[in-house]
């Protein structure tokens, strides 16, 4: 019976999350103008740690204790570093290199790409979304079950939060070409993308606690989308040589 009740709050939670989710991934895809979307998430992001603040999580569960800001540093440049090599090896290889094309990458000028590789994609996305799902999210499901279910919940939650992007997207790079008007193909792909970013929010995770500071997991966040972003830059220029 307390297994009982206790899986009824928690069950409510996640569907309140889910819910909260959903209607923001909607309006920041959809309705929020490009120029607004950094200060847009970074809004949601401080009103989602303040509510977790307020059903009284600890600090230290949303991953900001002070004390362990050093450590959060060290572990998340200790982990941008390989990943930015992957990204890399991944731009250089004949075989990898032409899933980097993309024309959002390419669209607009030197000052534009610094925006994004400065301040849009650290700031608007990495932090944004690592205090959303490894900060409040993580913080208020670890007081209501296991940290397993709590990791699962928020990464699959993450997973789900890049449907849109990828819907979005999907003309801008080869793999628009293989999808096509398919419809199955067009599912597949959207599938494919909530796989593979709810187990990078299942890496993120670990950063999190690893470290137990959410500095960790926005450092390799911002790392990642960071230098892909620059090496499709890079790779679309040497196809214009």
């Amino acid at each position: 019976m307390a297994r009982a009740m206790a899986a009824g709050p928690a069950a409510r939670a996640e569907l309140a999350a889910a819910a909260a989710l959903a209607t923001w991934n909607a309006a920041v895809n959809r309705v929020v103008p490009s120029p607004a979307y950094v200060p847009a998430n970074l809004a949601a992001a401080g009103l989602a740690l303040a509510a977790a603040r307020r059903s009284r999580v600890p600090l230290a569960d949303l991953g900001l204790g002070r004390d362990r800001a050093g450590r959060g540093l060290r572990v998340g440049l200790a982990a941008s570093m390989p990943l930015v090599a992957v990204v890399a090896a991944g731009a250089a290889l004949p075989a990898t290199r032409r899933w980097f094309h993309d024309e959002r990458a390419t669209a607009e000028g030197t000052g534009q790409a610094l925006y994004h590789t400065l301040v849009r994609i650290p700031f608007g996305t990495a932090a944004a979304e690592e205090a959303i799902f490894r900060g409040a999210l993580l913080g208020l499901l670890l007081q209501r079950g296991s940290t397993a279910r709590a990791v699962a919940v928020s990464s699959a939650l993450f997973g789900c939060w890049h449907v849109l992007p990828t819907l979005d997207t999907l003309t801008l790079n080869p793999v628009g070409a293989v999808v096509g008007d398919d419809p199955a193909r067009t599912g597949g792909a959207v599938l494919a993308a909530v796989a593979a970013t709810a187990a990078a929010g299942l890496g993120f995770s670990w950063l999190r606690l690893r470290a137990d500071s959410l500095l960790a997991p926005v450092l390799a966040h911002a790392a990642v989308n960071s230098s892909a972003f620059l090496a499709a830059r890079l790779v679309a220029r040497s196809a214009r040589r």
